[in-house]
């Protein structure tokens, strides 16, 4: 629910709006200039004269700048501040000459005008620097505790500055991408060349979007809800420390801003975290972005070789032609260049005979028979009543082939077992790629149980024991493995 006070109109703003905008847009400009150097007070006199530098304010009066300001202060932009010299004449102090000073209001909305002037002239990037902050900045919320609140304070204005900052970014860079600017450019010729700087600097970004993000939602994801209430109070403690005037604390200003701290670390964590994160679909319209640029430079190529002239092309076919005694050579030619003339084709499955090169000829191939169905409703195929053919004896003969493989493969894989113990380090003979596959099976078993336990196919029961992080080398017959060090402990053997 927004509050009453917050959709009240800003009379800050209606000097960028009023009908003498331009005499105040001026003033008001006047006046950041000078504060950003420094001059936060200036009379009436001193502004007077940095407007008859500019040449549409040579005949601007004192009396018209006098209403002008009053206009400015009754519009809340400027404070007046009487000055506190004695006057020196009765029309000095009948005029209680005043300093006149931006109110803070007024400095966030010349500033935002400056902003909007400068917008055709920034270049939105998607920069990859806030991820690795961000990590630096999550990593630091564990120690806290270790730091006064000043640095907290410092250390919340960063993880707040570099998330809006990536938020922003690649917003502000996909509303270039499909702005009015960016439509006509993708109809220009020299998109071609846009293109490929685009989809490797997109390319860079989503490589490092996907490993940044999966290591930043880690992070948000082992901090408990005690943890997070607990680095929110210290931050709520530290902004509490910052003196502020009366004037703007509101009678709960306290609770607003525990609002807005809890609110963009919600944010940070939807950002990361979740069933459908916001960097899943920054990723998704990326990749989107990506296709459409593919496509868009795939169909200017197509249209720019269409209006490629076949001139010469034409003129050697005419030439050939010429050339030709008989019209059997003119056919050839023909059939070259234009295909084969009113041709029906079939196509069906058929196991060839021969090679299955591409560069054979169809005349060397053996002659191949096929029966078409007549296209008929009262068509009925022939029924072919024959019996079924009895192979007991093929599917006796497969069956035992396939227990004779696994009693050999079994034996051979009991064999490495010693002493109840399979040391995959202190195997001296190289094993067979079906033996090693058995192997990772089992390793892959245990490690998937929380005990670390596992069955083999056949029977036993054993535990996985690994050597810290150290690694072994594996001798295949096809090769070297290099993986974890570790033994298979089984509690019971059964020899083959």
């Amino acid at each position: 629910m927004l509050q009453a006070d917050l959709l009240e109109s800003i009379s800050e703003t209606r000097y960028l709006s009023a009908d003498n905008y331009t005499v105040y847009r001026t003033i008001m400009r006047i006046f950041y200039l000078e504060h950003q150097k420094m001059h936060y007070q200036m009379d009436r006199d001193t502004v007077l004269v940095l407007l008859r530098g500019q040449a549409a304010f040579a005949d601007y009066t004192p009396e018209q700048l006098t209403l002008d300001l009053q206009q400015l202060v009754k519009w809340k932009n400027l404070t007046p501040i009487q000055d506190p010299r004695k006057p020196r004449t009765i029309a000095e102090f009948k005029n209680k000459q005043y300093q006149y000073m931006m109110s803070q209001t007024a400095i966030e909305i010349e500033r935002l005008t400056i902003t909007l002037e400068n917008l055709s002239t920034r270049t939105a990037g998607l920069s990859v620097s806030p991820f690795r902050r961000l990590r630096e900045d999550l990593h630091r919320a564990e120690h806290l505790d270790e730091i006064p609140l000043s640095e907290v304070r410092d250390w919340w204005q960063d993880l707040e500055t570099d998330f809006q900052r990536l938020s922003q970014n690649h917003q502000d860079f996909l509303r270039e991408f499909y702005g009015p600017g960016m439509e006509m450019q993708m109809k220009s010729v020299d998109f071609i060349i846009y293109k490929q700087n685009l989809v490797r600097y997109l390319e860079d970004f989503i490589q490092d979007l996907q490993h940044s993000a999966a290591q930043i939602g880690a992070q948000l994801e082992k901090f408990s809800q005690e943890q997070i209430f607990h680095i929110l109070e210290l931050v709520q403690r530290s902004e509490q420390e910052i003196p502020r005037p009366q004037s703007e604390q509101s009678s709960n200003w306290k609770a607003e801003l525990q609002t807005r701290n809890r609110g963009v670390w919600q944010s940070l964590t939807e950002w990361f975290t979740g069933s459908d994160p916001a960097a899943r679909q920054v990723l998704n319209v990326t990749n989107e972005v990506i296709r459409r640029a593919v496509q868009n430079a795939a169909l200017l190529v197509q249209m720019e070789n269409m209006g490629v002239s076949n001139k010469a092309e034409l003129r050697h076919l005419l030439t050939l032609f010429a050339g030709f005694q008989t019209v059997e050579e003119g056919h050839r030619l023909s059939a070259l260049v234009f295909g084969a003339q009113q041709a029906r084709h079939f196509s069906f499955d058929h196991i060839r005979e021969s090679s299955e090169r591409i560069d054979l000829s169809p005349y060397d191939e053996p002659p191949m028979e096929y029966s078409l169905v007549p296209r008929m409703r009262t068509y009925k195929p022939r029924m072919d009543r024959t019996g079924f053919a009895n192979k007991r004896a093929e599917k006796e003969a497969q069956r035992q082939k396939i227990l004779e493989e696994d009693r050999a493969l079994r034996q051979e894989v009991m064999g490495y077992i010693r002493d109840g113990k399979l040391d995959l380090a202190a195997l001296d003979t190289p094993v067979s790629p079906a033996v090693r596959t058995v192997f990772l099976s089992w390793m892959a078993l245990a490690n998937l149980s929380p005990d670390k336990r596992g069955q083999t196919q056949y029977g036993q029961l054993y535990t996985l024991k690994k050597r810290g992080n150290q690694t072994c080398q594996l001798r295949c017959t096809d090769g070297t493995l290099t993986m974890p060090s570790c033994v298979l402990i089984f509690e019971e053997v059964s020899h083959v």
